[in-house]
């Protein structure tokens, strides 16, 4: 109802005073509310105002007629449906057509029988209710089907003719349009892929009771795009059983679908590359493996590690990296070319490759070597051109795992094998490896554990002056003798330290302990007085590692000129504009600078006028065949010469015959050390074995420095 009254509110309008007048007794006394007018024009005037519920209107009045002012009511939106009745002369046909076409709800002809006119009145406004109802229904039932993306539809099966609703065409992306829909209709929307399967259901559920309800396809809606939906169909039978009509709902799932192959992708895939991630590769592999164990065959893992992809980007930046990581994903793709492999990012720059049903390991490694070869080709990206390689390593079902957890951890154990033997390296899992990674694994979890207590130590190896015969600086070396693990070689552990971070706190307590025995051996007038400390490339590479060694000198008490750090030789190639700015750092402390290991790095002598360095120290490879080798005894002749020649000291390490020394000190080489002279010793055996050392170089040189060449 328009009114907002208990009473329903008739507007009457009449230019005839007794028919207002008889109107608003009957009405009023029926049970309705009566407002009258006399003429049209205050009607109208009047209609938004009082908002009746039932309209009764002359026909013949002056001024504005009645079916004009039907006509103008109908215009007004609030009022395009509400009962009007219109007062018409007795046998007047040619008015009865004016007033319904005018929009009039129904009529009355005068003389009126007011009794009989109260209960037409009040049948309209109950059929106008219904009416009203109905459409809100309608409108709310549209509203909801459009929210909930539903559309209906009917399907007569005798002549395929179908009902379909609005939200039904607007799921099909289509206009209403006069023509009745068809089967033939609804099927051309249903997408090419799925239309043979839609049309073979339809058929069944149209002949025969169903057991299937419902039926997932796809739809290709307007403007090419597709769209998911399910249509749910109740057939109605007949008396016979037969199939007479079905209704159906199709509910569009289109968003629902997305969301859910969304959530797979964040769950299943890469967010960087698509490619499936460790959780589904895991899966595959296994069903790879169970596949398999039916027919028989192998099963081979790949695991792609990208060498040194971590200066990418440092150097320039993570956008710049996963574009490159997309390219090596593309050519590991293109590698694998087959359809039944899966190749997987397991994160940061490792990817997995699964080779399903193969008959032997050698197609594995053949694949890896390409892999390889294609990844270690150059890479474009920004105008910029990038080089990398791979570590690969294979494991193979159902020689190296049974499993697929069991199959990727060997592989992975390959390929840390394949980065240990010098990166770019193909390798093949074998027993060994598990081994080494179980003690690995046992060094790792000790070597905190090791540093609380107390179970490092620090030896040191005397230093010789070959132009003076005598004593004048150790090398600090860590030891570790584990309780759990009893002693393990610095070889062993050093390298993981430096994996896992816990060199920086390793190589700290080493140059503090270091410092303080200096002090110590000062005190005490020992014939050492200057210790050597060998320093990591993550100590080195630390914005705040000169603050340490400034700290730790003024802890100690330490004079900065009886230290000397010694640095490795190929961290010097990897950022030289930062390794010289340390280093000068440190020279400005006033400790004393050596290269460690020099030959094995990647540095020439010429780059070395750019470090402020004071010896270098000369790798014992070449120490070794100075005696045997007529170009490593040539390489050390020119090593020696340059260094004098660059007032820059060389001390030659792993000097172990007297021939050695010998040639050495001929060739006007500055320093040695080696097993020779003395072997590393705790600082305590040191102080107690330094009169014995000295007692061997007293035999060796004489008081000027020379050597005594019968001893």
């Amino acid at each position: 109802m328009a009114s907002s009254s208990v009473q329903p509110l008739v507007m009457v309008v009449d230019d005839d005073d007794p028919t207002r007048m008889m109107a608003t007794e009957f009405l009023s006394q029926a049970g309705f509310s009566v407002v009258d007018y006399p003429g049209a024009e205050e009607a109208l005037s009047d209609l938004e105002v009082q908002n009746p519920d039932l309209i009764v209107l002359d026909v013949e009045m002056p001024g504005v007629d009645g079916f004009t002012a039907c006509k103008r009511i109908r215009a007004h939106e609030s009022f395009e449906t509400t009962p009007v009745l219109m007062l018409t002369g007795l046998n007047n046909n040619d008015s009865i057509d004016l007033a319904f076409e005018a929009g009039a709800t129904d009529f009355a002809t005068k003389p009126i029988n007011w009794t009989l006119l109260c209960h037409r009145l009040r049948y309209m406004l109950r059929a106008w209710q219904a009416s009203e109802d109905l459409v809100n229904n309608q409108k709310s039932l549209a509203a909801a089907q459009r929210i909930a993306k539903l559309g209906n539809c009917e399907m007569n099966t005798d002549s395929g003719e179908m009902y379909w609703s609005e939200q039904l065409y607007a799921i099909f992306g289509s206009e209403k349009t006069d023509n009745t829909p068809t089967t033939v209709d609804f099927l051309s929307f249903v997408h090419q892929k799925d239309r043979a399967r839609v049309s073979n259901w339809l058929n069944e559920v149209s002949t025969a009771p169903c057991t299937t309800s419902y039926l997932d396809f796809s739809v290709a809606a307007g403007c090419g795009t597709e769209r998911f939906v399910r249509l749910q169909i109740e057939q109605v039978l007949d008396k016979e059983g037969g199939v007479s009509r079905v209704s159906g709902v199709i509910q569009d799932f289109t968003e629902k679908r997305r969301a859910e192959h969304r959530i797979e992708q964040l769950a299943y895939y890469d967010s960087v590359t698509d490619l499936p991630n460790r959780t589904l590769f895991q899966s595959r592999v296994d069903d790879a493996i169970q596949d398999a164990k039916r027919d028989d065959a192998k099963v081979a893992v790949l695991y792609v590690d990208i060498d040194d992809f971590k200066s990418v980007n440092d150097s320039l930046g993570h956008a710049t990296g996963d574009v490159m990581l997309n390219e090596i994903a593309a050519r590991i793709s293109q590698d694998v070319g087959s359809s039944e492999s899966t190749i997987s990012r397991m994160g940061a720059d490792e990817f997995t490759v699964l080779m399903p049903a193969i008959t032997d390991s050698k197609e594995a490694e053949a694949l890896a070597l390409k892999v390889g070869q294609t990844l270690a080709s150059p890479y474009t990206i920004n105008d910029s051109k990038l080089f990398s390689s791979a570590s690969i390593g294979i494991s193979v079902y159902p020689d190296h795992g049974d499993g697929a957890e069991s199959l990727i951890k060997s592989a992975d154990m390959a390929m840390s094998g394949a980065k240990r033997a010098g990166k770019n390296t193909v390798l093949m899992h074998d027993d060994a490896m598990g081994e080494e990674a179980k003690k690995r694994f046992l060094i790792e979890s000790n070597l905190r554990s090791g540093l609380e207590r107390n179970e490092f130590d620090v030896y040191f190896q005397p230093q010789i002056d070959l132009m003076s015969g005598k004593l004048y600086s150790a090398e600090a070396l860590i030891r570790w003798n584990s309780d759990t693990l009893g002693f393990v070689p610095p070889n062993e552990f050093i390298s993981i330290a430096e994996d896992n971070g816990f060199i920086i706190p390793l190589g700290e307590w080493v140059l503090r302990t270091s410092c303080l025995q200096a002090v110590d051996w000062l005190k005490k007038g020992f014939p050492i007085s200057q210790v050597a400390v060998n320093i990591s490339v993550l100590q080195f590479i630390r914005p705040d590692f000169p603050d340490t060694v400034r700290r730790i000198l003024q802890e100690t008490n330490l004079q900065p000129s009886f230290l000397e750090l010694e640095i490795t030789e190929s961290l010097l190639a990897t950022d030289t504009a930062q390794a010289v700015q340390t280093l000068k750092a440190l020279k400005n402390i006033g400790v004393q600078l050596s290269i460690d290991d020099f030959g094995t790095g990647y540095s020439s002598l010429s780059q070395l006028k750019h470090f402020p360095i004071d010896r270098l120290k000369l790798d014992q490879s070449f120490v070794q065949g100075v005696t045997t080798s007529e170009e490593d005894a040539a390489i050390t002749r020119a090593v020696i010469a340059m260094t004098n020649s660059m007032d820059v000291k060389l001390l030659a390490e792993g000097v172990e015959t007297l021939e050695q020394l010998e040639f050495l000190k001929h060739s006007n080489c500055n320093e040695i050390q080696g097993y020779y002279i003395s072997k590393p010793m705790p600082a305590n055996v040191l102080e107690q074995e330094i009169n014995d050392v000295e007692s061997r170089l007293d035999g060796l040189f004489d008081g000027q420095g020379n050597l005594r060449l019968a001893a």
